[in-house]
């Protein structure tokens, strides 16, 4: 380059501000260290120590930490809303008691470490562009995801679930419900609390059963059992009057319909929640596409797009395949039921749940 082509540099503004840039490169920086700093609290005990209202020197006395980075640290904490200070005494606020206590049932914290894992892939987001998607047991990742599915449910989209399907008449005389690839069981267990002649049977992997079983024992839900087995090549049972399918890998492929129809009683209802791919969708989330991207089942194969896996119908394909062997009841939109987007794999998106009744055979 011409030395007085590099002196414009230095003696003239850049002819694009680098606003732009920077605020998007702003919004990086502080989010991730605001997310360090909440992970880090959470890690240490800081919420379980503020249930009760302490001074700075206390807390760190109580949990072994240094004053000077301890103060500045409760001044962020108080500037989110997250605890709050009178007198020189800091306590947490009611979301944090709530949301960020250990000890609390409705804890966050596998959810923090779900999206501390998901940051670490995406560090090798350029070893990945260049040798392909990391390939991972289709088993071992949903294991790794459960509790922090179960968190998230547990935050308002399983209550508002399942309370929807509980008004529908057929759910109140249903006595055998099957929850397919249903993990946690968060919601075979709250299918059964809403319905008290109901047993439930929850049907996944054998390893995310082990410790899902945690959750059966937390609720005292004895009338919830499990079916260790791979819903694609093994048999899922029969003589149900409700099979309940959410966010799982076979919600929009063919296959599964008529088997599902085989399980139930005439008249049984079949409840699929997933994010259905209208014709000609191209995306629903570009960001969400790359994450879906950076990790390929072994088992499995997924397609380019978020929720997305060989074999899928469109939501007017599956719609109409449905049709074939059940009459719909009731489609419920997202906006009904669903939580607070993480931009991460997880989220609801546009989901639906179509609620559909057995055609006798």
């Amino acid at each position: 380059m011409k030395t007085k082509a590099l002196k414009d540099y230095l003696l003239n503004e850049p002819p694009v501000s680098a606003k732009a840039l920077y605020d998007i490169l702003n919004n990086c920086s502080r989010s991730f260290k605001i997310f360090c700093i909440l992970y880090t609290a959470m890690n240490i005990g800081m919420f379980d120590s503020l249930s009760t209202p302490r001074t700075v020197d206390e807390l760190c006395e109580k949990l072994g930490i240094d004053p000077n980075i301890t103060s500045n640290v409760c001044k962020v904490l108080a500037d989110l809303g997250l605890i709050e200070e009178k007198n020189g005494f800091y306590k947490n606020t009611e979301i944090s008691n709530l949301y960020l206590r250990t000890t609390s049932p409705l804890c966050q914290y596998h959810v923090f470490k779900n999206l501390k894992n998901g940051f670490k892939l995406w560090e090798k987001l350029d070893n990945i562009l260049k040798n392909g998607p990391i390939i991972m047991d289709e088993e071992k990742f949903f294991q790794d995801h459960i509790h922090s599915h179960a968190s998230e449910a547990l935050c308002g989209e399983l209550q508002r679930t399942v309370n929807i399907i509980a008004e529908i008449p057929e759910f109140k005389r249903a006595r055998k419900l099957l929850d397919l690839g249903g993990g946690h069981g968060l919601y075979a267990i709250a299918f059964t609390m809403l319905n008290q002649d109901l047993k439930a049977y929850v049907y996944d992997f054998p390893d995310v059963i082990e410790d899902a079983k945690i959750y059966i024992k937390k609720f005292n839900a004895d009338r919830v059992k499990f079916i260790p087995g791979n819903f694609f090549t093994d048999d899922i049972g029969d003589g149900y009057d409700i099979v309940f399918f959410s966010y799982n890998p076979g919600g929009k492929n063919p296959s599964l319909v008529p088997k599902i129809h085989t399980s139930l009683n005439d008249k049984g209802l079949f409840i699929n929640k997933h994010a259905f791919y209208h014709k000609e969708e191209l995306s629903k989330n570009p960001l969400l596409d790359v994450e879906w991207n950076l990790v390929a089942f072994s088992g499995v194969k997924k397609g380019k797009k978020i929720y997305s896996f060989e074999g899928d119908l469109t939501f007017e394909e599956y719609i109409k395949l449905l049709e074939k062997y059940f009459s719909i009841i009731k489609i419920i939109d997202a906006p009904d039921f669903a939580n607070p987007h993480l931009s991460k794999l997880g989220n609801t998106l546009d989901s639906k749940i179509i609620i559909a009744k057995k055609i006798a055979s």
